[in-house]
């Protein structure tokens, strides 16, 4: 039985097997000397721009209205500080002062008794009655009327110490001056004594009650005070401004019924609570 002949390649036909393979492996050496163009890579895309920061203007008016308040309330603990010192008789030559009264601006200190002033005056005339004299002839006679001056001043501070009988207003400034309870400071609250004077009407001396204290840039004082039977009638006068000067001891009434002649009048202290 005869053999059977496998089929034989055409020497053509072999290059042509082998063409493809050649090919891959000249590019491969071609990429792996670095002759080779990449294949072409597409742009990345741009970063994108960071935000601009803006300004928290919430956060700036909150901290300056904060800064605002801590300084009103520095403000406010500072003359709270002021009012509550005492006051010097001497101050200083280039503290601010009202150019027509003297008086320093925002120095002045008071006392708030509207309601005891009210309730500690009330007028009552004397009351006349008939009498016979050391002749014995019958003649009218007038009873004190009240609130007397003393009485009107212990009502309006409260001080009821050194009682003695008929008390003057002098010798209720001795008592108190040896309890130690007198000053020659102007003290609002406290109240100021004229010294005995005969010649204006005033033998056993006079109480004013102190309402306000100003001190004055040339060490003098500017007092508001009020008193009562000033004119032996048990009248009022409510709010008359005097001048204390404490280097002398005397006071001069610039306004009210005796704004016209009381110039000099000595004075012998305070009386405190």
């Amino acid at each position: 039985m005869p053999g059977i002949r496998p089929p034989c390649l055409s020497t053509t036909a072999a290059i042509r097997g082998s063409l493809p393979l050649l090919a891959l492996l000249l590019t491969t050496a071609l990429l792996l000397s670095g002759c080779a163009k990449p294949a072409p890579v597409a742009d990345a895309a741009p970063p994108a721009p960071a935000a601009q920061a803006q300004p928290d203007t919430t956060t700036q008016d909150a901290k300056d209205a904060k800064d605002a308040k801590d300084a009103e309330d520095a403000e406010a603990a500072r003359m709270r500080e002021t009012a509550s010192k005492p006051h010097s008789p001497v101050t200083p030559d280039d503290a601010a002062c009202d150019p027509l009264t003297g008086v320093l601006q925002g120095q002045c200190v008071s006392m708030n008794q509207e309601k005891t002033r009210g309730q500690c005056y009330s007028l009552r005339p004397g009351a006349t009655t008939t009498k016979k004299d050391k002749k014995g002839k019958t003649v009218k006679a007038t009873g004190r009327c009240q609130p007397q001056s003393l009485i009107y001043a212990r009502c309006r501070t409260g001080i009821d110490t050194c009682r003695l009988g008929d008390t003057s207003p002098v010798q209720w400034f001795a008592c108190a001056q040896r309890n130690g309870a007198t000053t020659r400071t102007p003290t609002p609250g406290s109240v100021m004594v004229l010294d005995a004077n005969k010649g204006r009407g005033m033998p056993t001396g006079h109480p004013v009650y102190v309402e306000e204290t100003c001190p004055n840039k040339d060490g003098t004082w500017t007092l508001r005070i009020t008193h009562t039977n000033y004119d032996r009638h048990c009248h009022l006068d409510q709010d008359a401004r005097v001048r204390f000067n404490p280097r002398t001891m005397q006071v001069a009434f610039l306004t009210g019924p005796w704004g016209c002649w009381a110039k000099d009048l000595k004075v012998m202290g305070f009386i405190l609570r």
